[in-house]
């Protein structure tokens, strides 16, 4: 297994919090049935059969024929691993059964009513406790049994944040089409590299895994399908140490929900919005550099 440095080029290391949304947050307000919060997460060390070390979360739209079968092998990763974690589904409107399946499959299900890729995810978030946190989808595409690639270099203290990459992986036949393999999804990274100065092979790639306190700097607030570029860029620019390593892309069971166009042209304007607002800072700083530096001469 190969694995390398998301470096960032000539990303500035503060994150403008304040301005981080491409417009006001698109998530808000109380979700369906979220489990209350427990004590904020200790050290690893302090992890244990009630205070789960991993947190999977999983979003969930309509899977009923998947949900259950990415649980268990959540779980399975887990224990193989021996990490002991839990699986938190956050449905986003299911009208199948797809809530019922997840939890008799041992999830914890957190209802939100709010349509969106990024909503759905900032509520697992909000109900997961454990200390290290992984997103993969609920549709099969993605293998947890290739759960201790992601955890182990955070683990080992050498990353805070790890991105898997199918592009530097295995995309299994069937598993994406032509259209996003060799255009979408190459253009999308290619873009974020030159706008942030990163050198990732897979910016939108759906399994990643990252710390409790690299989540709480990086602050996303996404509510669409550009949170995975959010994740990114607000990594890079809160100056975590971001790994990528190779992982296994499956051909999803169901029905896809991605709108290929639209969720692409959403990818585009937050970066192009983001990296913007990034030069008026800088300039802003640098503005106000040069005057300090006319105050003290004078």
């Amino acid at each position: 297994m190969t694995e390398h440095t998301v470096k960032p080029e000539r990303y500035p290391a503060t994150h403008p919090t304040s301005e981080a949304a491409d417009g006001p947050p698109t998530h808000g307000g109380p979700a369906q049935t979220v489990r209350p919060r427990a004590a904020e997460p200790g050290p690893p060390a302090a992890a244990g059969r009630d205070q789960p070390l991993v947190s999977v979360v999983m979003p969930c739209l309509n899977e009923r024929d998947s949900v259950g079968r990415c649980v268990r092998a959540a779980h399975a990763g887990l224990a193989a691993a021996g990490l002991p974690g839990e699986v938190v589904v956050a449905d986003n409107g299911s009208t199948d059964d797809s809530p019922r399946v997840a939890a008799q499959a041992g999830a914890w299900v957190v209802r939100e009513p709010r349509r969106g890729y990024g909503n759905a995810y900032l509520t697992g978030f909000a109900a997961a406790r454990g200390h290290y946190l992984v997103m993969g989808d609920s549709d099969c595409s993605y293998d947890f049994g290739e759960l201790p690639r992601l955890l182990d270099p955070l683990r080992a203290g050498g990353a805070d944040y790890v991105l898997g990459s199918r592009f530097a992986g295995d995309i299994r036949p069937g598993a994406m089409p032509w259209t996003h393999r060799r255009i979408g999804n190459p253009v999308l990274t290619r873009m974020l590299n030159h706008l942030f100065g990163l050198r990732t092979t897979d910016a939108h790639s759906g399994m990643r895994a990252f710390t409790r306190a690299a989540y709480e700097r990086m602050a996303p607030r996404q509510g669409g399908m550009e949170l995975a570029s959010e994740l990114v860029v607000a990594a890079a620019a809160s100056g975590l140490r971001v790994r990528e390593v190779p992982i296994t892309y499956h051909p999803r069971a169901g029905t896809s929900k991605l709108h290929s166009l639209r969720d692409a042209a959403r990818h585009v304007r937050f970066m192009v919005g983001y990296a913007a607002r990034l030069q008026r800072r800088d300039a802003a700083c640098l503005h106000a550099g040069k005057l300090s530096g006319s105050a003290s001469v004078n």
